[in-house]
């Protein structure tokens, strides 16, 4: 049995006048049903996602909230179309504001969240940054999709016995009437 206890959940809220007040900070896990858009992006419902943050007040009087998120999970791969694992990680760092109007007044450092409720959803924080860390694309390491839709490399039907392929050349046809075109203009 280990010594370390098991990762508890993050609470779905926080309360946004205390949690910065008393410089809080949070680690846990976050269950895939928590994340509906992050999960409708994957191929599968294996995941393992953890996040720590931390909430403090700046000489600013910005609120911060800092910290990773990490996550494990299956998304499909662009070349056979079948799960492939993938580890995610994003640093986070935002600042809490009200409305558009202090957004726009934050240094270009700081990334605003904008939240006018005194809860602050821990969820849709940590959702967001996985959202912005998922690669456009994502394949399997080289040759492993080949050996797991079973394809072989090898001669082409066309191939000749030096193992040149002897296509046709699809501009062929543009080629020769070019030929022709300049033939005729020449006479």
């Amino acid at each position: 049995m280990s010594d370390q206890p098991a990762e508890q959940p993050l609470p779905h809220y926080v309360d946004t006048r205390r949690v910065f007040q008393q410089g809080a900070e949070l680690r846990g896990t976050v269950a895939l049903p928590r994340l509906p858009e992050f999960h409708s992006s994957l191929a599968t419902d294996q995941a393992s996602i953890t996040a720590s943050l931390q909430f403090s007040v700046d000489d600013s009087g910005h609120r911060l909230i800092t910290g990773n998120v990490q996550a494990e999970v299956e998304v499909t791969c662009q070349r056979c179309l079948a799960p492939v694992g993938i580890q995610l990680q994003d640093k986070v760092s935002l600042a809490l504001v009200k409305n558009e109007e202090d957004a726009a007044r934050l240094k270009p450092e700081l990334d605003p969240w904008i939240c006018p409720d005194i809860k602050l959803q821990l969820a849709a924080v940590v959702e967001e940054q996985l959202l912005l860390s998922l690669p456009i694309v994502c394949y399997h390491p080289e040759g492993e999709c080949t050996r797991k839709l079973d394809y072989t490399v090898g001669e082409s039907p066309g191939d000749d016995e030096s193992g040149a392929t002897a296509r046709e050349n699809p501009f062929a046809v543009l080629q020769q009437l070019k030929q022709t075109k300049q033939s005729t203009d020449g006479d």
